[in-house]
């Protein structure tokens, strides 16, 4: 009996030196055995589900934008035709007063040209609609006179025809609406997603300008600049 217990202490006190290794170290020739990763989850995104951020694993579905007529709620993505900028002062250093811009391409035509391309801009602010535009795609048009009022005629979705007055300043570059047309011009822009508008200037030689202008998102970015 004894020579059992004495052959089986034996045995058992090879066997653990043949498997003995560092409580540290791994098996090569078996594998390690994975551990399951307790997650750590971060949140959903407009655009990326809940993602766990030790192993990358993803569980649910995106978000998805709030709007895709203006700026998004959730992320501030802007799916508009306007871009956001701000104004800067003689420093360079910005004001905290927001402009939106919607850019686009026309034609214009005078005494020296017919249909050549046009660069215009209608900018706006709290305060001020204003239009911008670049003879021959290039030659920002300034005043020259103390003031020259423009005939302006606005084309709504539905066809109809709306007529204002806009005026540019000595050395100025921008066309401002004034007074209540300043308010209907607003109202055109909230309620159309696409406005044709033709300027005509007659003062001392007769030049005109014709672009269309994509209004889409235009109510959910003003309101972002005005609130």
């Amino acid at each position: 009996m004894k020579r059992l217990l004495l052959l089986i202490a034996i045995i058992l006190l090879i066997s653990l030196t043949a498997c003995g290794t560092d409580s540290g170290d791994t098996n090569d020739s078996l594998g390690d055995t994975p551990t399951e990763c307790s997650h750590i989850w971060d949140s959903a995104t407009c655009t990326e589900p809940q993602t766990c951020n030790k192993c990358n694993i993803t569980k649910g579905s995106a978000l998805g934008h709030t709007t895709y007529s203006g700026i998004c709620s959730r992320c501030g993505e802007n799916f508009s035709s306007w871009e956001i900028g701000e104004y800067t002062d003689e420093f360079d250093q910005p004001t905290g007063k927001k402009y939106m811009v919607a850019e686009s391409y026309g034609t214009f035509s005078n005494s020296a040209t017919t249909d050549s391309k046009l660069y215009a801009a209608v900018q706006i602010d709290k305060d001020n609609i204003a239009i911008m535009m670049w003879e021959y795609g290039s030659y920002l048009l300034k005043g020259t006179f103390d003031y020259e009022d423009y005939k302006i005629t606005i084309l709504d979705e539905n066809g109809t025809k709306h007529y204002f007055t806009g005026t540019i300043y000595k050395g100025g570059t921008r066309i401002y609406f004034e007074g209540s047309d300043r308010n209907a011009v607003l109202n055109l822009l909230r309620n159309n997603d696409t406005l044709k508008i033709y300027l005509k200037s007659t003062k001392y030689s007769i030049s005109t300008y014709l672009f269309t202008i994509e209004t889409k998102g235009f109510a959910t970015t003003y309101n972002s600049i005005t609130k």
